[in-house]
């Protein structure tokens, strides 16, 4: 959603944009990472949802949500997480593959698990495609 809306007031009021850059899974559970943009300022809203047992493993959004200044901020954050590795990316926004590309050559993969090791491949072909 984008433009612009009168408000009560009668004067133009900015509509809020948010668009997903980001999301993983794993297990039934994982996160979306909006760019949410307003009135000229950006900030990034994670978003925690779990999927439903059943048939239709319907997504049912969480109501936890953390807010970052920057992808940076949350990328920091993301990879803070002793298991990061092991949640598999679903999307990333052609924005942020760069960024996450030259993230990932910095990692040493000498000291990385085979599983690790594994997982990397999987990021990699994630982004690179």
């Amino acid at each position: 959603m984008s433009g612009s809306a009168r408000n009560g007031c009668g004067k133009l009021k900015e509509r809020q944009m948010e668009e997903r850059i980001f999301s993983w899974s794993l297990d039934g559970f994982g996160s979306k990472l909006f760019r949410v943009t307003a009135d000229d300022n950006t900030r990034f809203i994670n978003r925690y949802s779990t999927m439903a047992d059943g048939e239709d493993r319907a997504e049912q959004q969480g109501n936890e949500e953390s807010e970052y200044r920057s992808f940076e901020e949350f990328w920091t954050d993301f990879t803070g997480q002793p298991c990061w590795l092991r949640y598999r990316p679903v999307f990333v926004h052609g924005d942020y593959k760069p960024f996450l590309l030259d993230f990932f050559s910095n990692i040493n993969e000498g000291a990385l698990t085979l599983g690790e090791q594994f997982r990397l491949i999987l990021w990699l072909f994630k982004l690179e495609n």
